[in-house]
């Protein structure tokens, strides 16, 4: 129950701002009630297809190579070996919310399975803070149907996505607690440069000045979720909920960074894939030492700046919650120990160490000398090394193949 407990004081916050009071309320509520649900409720399957249900995935007691197909398929579970893996995936890649986590895990998959990928001329960056358009991509990365079948770079959301997604494609995006959220962006982007103060001492400003603050870049600020999602930042409380159910209805899933490992054995089961597939080495977070916890007010000041994006982490919090109920608590459990445990086998079978973002030894550094990095000892194996690379280094190896991929054809 710490979970509830920590819902529960991270939403009474009497500070919050007025306009957004009463829905958070309300959303507080519905997330009470959710809960009770999922632990008075016997757990019922989260999907059924035909007559199979999901069981866990086998134990793996030796490190195998990701790309051994034959392989996966022998330790799959019945269901997963009949249903089909959907290869068409919107990826809206959301600002400090463990996203560069989760872009590692498309572009891994798409570059092990020949897919291709909406990509930038240079950089990692398809709009934003400009909405996308299509004539951003540049033709000579378009395959010939003008469609791709993976979107997994920075953009803000707009209709244009529409024009090179296939219509079938699954829609994926992640939330965060907007307190931690905005104090990482704060931090790792340094607004204190621009803004002239520390994060510590935003309760020593009125809101009113607190909501005028521009954007760093035009990019980077408060409400940042919603912004990426291609929405103002300053909405009414009307807008909002239209723009949460827009949101809801755009998007098959959307995962919670603080629940991060949940999320992804709801993903793979959405996208029928193996545990292999959305494994991961934690990308561009902040090493723990360096992480600094805030004071109380600052939190319900943050909290209240940002009090858009608190509804919207509200909203799928709840959705979430219900979704682990459906899929099965004991069930979730046991997958995620599963994941943790691959988790374990793939640092041990790459030879990973892990050391400081700029870490002079590393070829290929990470933005920042506040992350971690990885190092490894086992070079031969494609999916040790797609797993290490940082973001950039990632989407360029992903862009030379694309290029090749074209050409070729």
């Amino acid at each position: 129950m710490e979970t509830l407990e920590l819902i529960a004081n991270t939403y009474l916050y009497k500070g919050v701002h007025a306009r957004h009071l009463k829905a958070l309320g309300a959303g507080l509520l519905m997330l009470c009630l959710t809960t009770l649900l999922v632990y008075s409720t016997p757990p019922t399957a989260y999907v059924q297809v035909g007559n199979s249900s999901f069981r866990t995935f086998m134990n793996l007691t030796t490190f195998k190579p990701y790309h051994d197909q034959q392989l996966l398929e022998m330790q799959m579970e019945p269901y997963m070996r009949s249903c089909v893996p959907r290869n068409h995936i919107m990826f809206l890649k959301t600002h400090k919310c463990a996203s560069s986590t989760v872009q590692n895990i498309f572009l891994r998959y798409g570059y092990n399975h020949n897919l291709t990928f909406a990509l930038p001329g240079g950089g990692n960056y398809l709009g934003n803070p400009g909405h996308f358009k299509y004539s951003m991509i540049p033709r000579k990365l378009l395959p010939p149907s003008g469609k791709v079948d993976i979107f997994a770079v920075h953009t803000r959301l707009s209709p244009d996505h529409d024009k090179v997604l296939y219509n079938d494609s699954i829609w994926i995006t992640v939330v965060r607690d907007p307190v931690s959220l905005y104090e990482s962006l704060y931090n790792f982007f340094h607004l204190n440069y621009l803004y002239k103060f520390k994060l510590e001492d935003l309760v020593k400003l009125p809101m009113k000045d607190l909501l005028l603050l521009p954007r760093y870049g035009n990019k980077f600020g408060k409400n940042q979720m919603l912004f990426d999602l291609g929405y103002e930042d300053n909405m009414t409380v009307v807008q909002l909920r239209r723009a949460i159910e827009e949101i809801t209805n755009k998007f098959n899933l959307v995962m919670i960074a603080e629940l991060f490992d949940e999320s992804l054995i709801l993903l793979r089961h959405l996208l029928c894939w193996s545990l292999h597939d959305v494994v991961f080495f934690t990308k561009n977070a902040r090493r723990e030492e360096v992480k600094k916890d805030l004071p109380l007010k600052t939190k319900q000041t943050i909290r209240e700046m940002n009090s858009a994006d608190a509804l919207l982490y509200n909203h799928f919090l709840i959705k979430h919650t219900t979704a682990v109920a459906e899929f099965g608590k004991q069930k979730m459990a046991d997958e995620v120990a599963e994941l943790r445990g691959l988790r374990d086998e793939y640092f041990e079978g790459c030879g990973v160490k892990a050391v400081k973002g700029r870490d002079p030894a590393l070829k290929f550094k990470e933005y920042s000398g506040l992350v971690s990095a990885y190092a490894l000892s086992n070079n031969t194996d494609t999916n040790c090394f797609l797993l290490s690379l940082p973001e950039l280094p990632l989407v360029e190896t992903v862009r030379k193949y694309q290029t090749k991929l074209l050409k070729s054809n």
